[in-house]
């Protein structure tokens, strides 16, 4: 699955992991060095997210039913909790400054897409 940011034209990730038990090793592993360069953590539903754990700083987008980044974090660092995003219906994950990388904003529409 491909992460695109379709307002601004860019790619946010090639690769996309969800949250379920299945991936709960992967998950382990991201959690103490961090998300990998190409990769996301698609999680759904959610508005609100804890970094307990992980070893690494990383970014997190909140976003509403069409998709639409409704809140921003950058370099948000471990062991911390958010505050919650009312109007979101999910979050993604990704690696530190691909935000900014990607010139995401708030507003921006982002796609969760097969590859």
């Amino acid at each position: 699955m491909l992460v695109r940011n379709r307002t601004r034209g860019t790619i946010l990730a090639r690769t996309v992991l969800t949250l379920s038990s299945r991936f709960q090793k992967t998950l382990t592993a991201i959690n103490r060095r961090g998300v990998p360069a190409g990769f996301a953590i698609w999680i759904a539903p959610c508005n609100g997210i804890y970094t307990v754990g992980m070893g690494e700083p990383v970014d997190i987008a909140f976003l509403d039913r069409e998709g639409r980044i409704v809140k921003m974090l950058r370099n948000f660092p471990p062991d911390c909790f958010t505050d919650s995003a009312p109007n979101a219906v999910s979050a993604i994950k990704l690696p530190s400054n691909m935000l900014k990388i990607s010139d995401s904003r708030a507003g921006d529409i982002i796609e969760i897409d097969p590859d």
